[in-house]
């Protein structure tokens, strides 16, 4: 393998990063290095946790002692460094890095969905309330330090191929948000994929390693599910139809009705739950729907009730991102991909517990149930790619 290894990508979906005024101007080493650290504990998880079977919290230090050396940590911590590489962003000449103010035309509402209300509004009709970067190429280069083994190169290389893969950054990136695409490769035999079958293949080539049982984290398992769960050659349109799907699962409805279609319903327990929370009624268990992340609010225009759940570690605002992610990919055939990706992991610490605040505050047992991710993922006539 070389000492410079060099991986292209594509801008798929609007990126929504922000410097000190909150605008998107460019890429910066921190936002993919940040990425970068995420992918790497995602795949090496398994391995640490092979080598103490049964001592997680020695396998966690392991980890996390690996990360800082191959990554580099803060010179205020502990045996401060720069890590075995140093990272550049390059700007693409041929394809620059396009800046929308409004990077959605005529934003559907399960669009809107998909970016929350922190990052799109519906006042004065759909709109985003920052701008983004829409369009264009960037390159990451690697280049490691003398002396570094090939081991800690190819360990490196990985999160970077990986993140080609199934990676985003910046906000609402685990909603298929921000979603880049490996187009070329420099510094070892890697293949970029052209095609959906030779993509997949490149996902499993990653996941050979997995532990079996659930990590603390969040991190590739045995538990773990990747799905390609559509296709269409408009990346926007696939935001639409995933929006949508989530929305018509997830919603109760007004009147009956969610994006013009009967209600499903599938969550009535949550809706009367949360109902009587806003009454001032005393309840004893967390939605369902609490696995999907934290925090999420609600608000029934009938009575003007609100409430709102979330984790609260020390009685402060806390949160629990999503253990699902949503990449949208783009194939050197044309073609894009929705692709999920499911890691179940503990889901809040140890004796920490779900926040349901209304009328009262009160704190519940974290209780989720995976299988609601399950069978929503279940609802697209997709493809899973094994973890093995």
């Amino acid at each position: 393998m070389s000492k410079t290894i060099e991986a292209t990508y594509q801008i798929v979906t609007p990126m929504f990063l922000g410097d000190a005024g909150q605008k998107a101007v460019d890429i910066r080493p921190p936002s993919v290095k940040g990425a970068l650290r995420f992918w790497w504990r995602a795949l090496n998880w398994g391995t640490h946790a092979g080598a103490h079977p049964v001592d997680e919290p020695g396998a966690l230090r392991a980890l996390h002692a690996e990360e800082a050396r191959l990554f580099g940590i803060a010179a205020g911590d502990e045996n401060g460094g720069q890590g075995v590489f140093l990272l550049n962003v390059i700007p693409s000449r041929s394809a620059q890095i396009q800046r929308a103010e409004t990077p959605f035309k005529d934003m559907s509402g399960s669009q809107l969905y998909l970016l929350g209300m922190g990052l799109g509004s519906f006042k004065g009709g759909n709109h985003t309330t920052r701008n983004a970067l829409t369009s264009g190429e960037f390159s990451v280069r690697l280049k490691f330090r003398p002396g570094v083994s090939e081991a800690d190169r190819r360990s490196v290389a990985d999160a970077l191929y990986l993140f080609g893969l199934l990676g985003a950054i910046g906000s609402r990136a685990r909603h298929g948000m921000g979603s880049v695409a490996l187009t070329a490769w420099q510094g070892d035999a890697r293949h970029v994929p052209q095609d959906r079958q030779s993509y997949v293949a490149a996902i499993q080539s990653l996941l050979a390693n997995v532990a079996d049982s659930l990590p603390p984290f969040t991190a590739f398992s045995g538990q773990a599910r990747i799905d390609v769960s559509a296709q269409d050659k408009d990346p926007l349109k696939l935001l639409t139809m995933v929006g949508s799907q989530q929305q018509l699962y997830r919603s109760f409805g007004q009147h009956g009705k969610v994006l013009g279609q009967p209600a499903e319903r599938n969550f009535k327990g949550d809706h009367d739950l949360i109902l009587a929370a806003t009454k001032g009624e005393g309840i004893t268990r967390a939605p369902a729907r609490a696995v999907f992340g934290l925090p999420h609010n609600y608000f029934f225009s009938s009575i003007k009730g609100k409430a709102d759940v979330d984790y609260a570690p020390d009685n402060k605002a806390g949160r629990r991102a999503s253990p699902l992610l949503l990449h949208v990919h783009a194939l050197g055939d044309g073609q894009r991909l929705a692709v999920h990706c499911l890691m179940p992991a503990q889901f809040l610490p140890a004796g920490a517990q779900i926040r349901i605040k209304s009328i009262w505050s009160v704190n519940v047992p974290v209780d989720v149930d995976w299988k609601v991710l399950h069978d929503y993922l279940d609802r697209f006539d997709g493809e899973t790619i094994h973890v093995k």
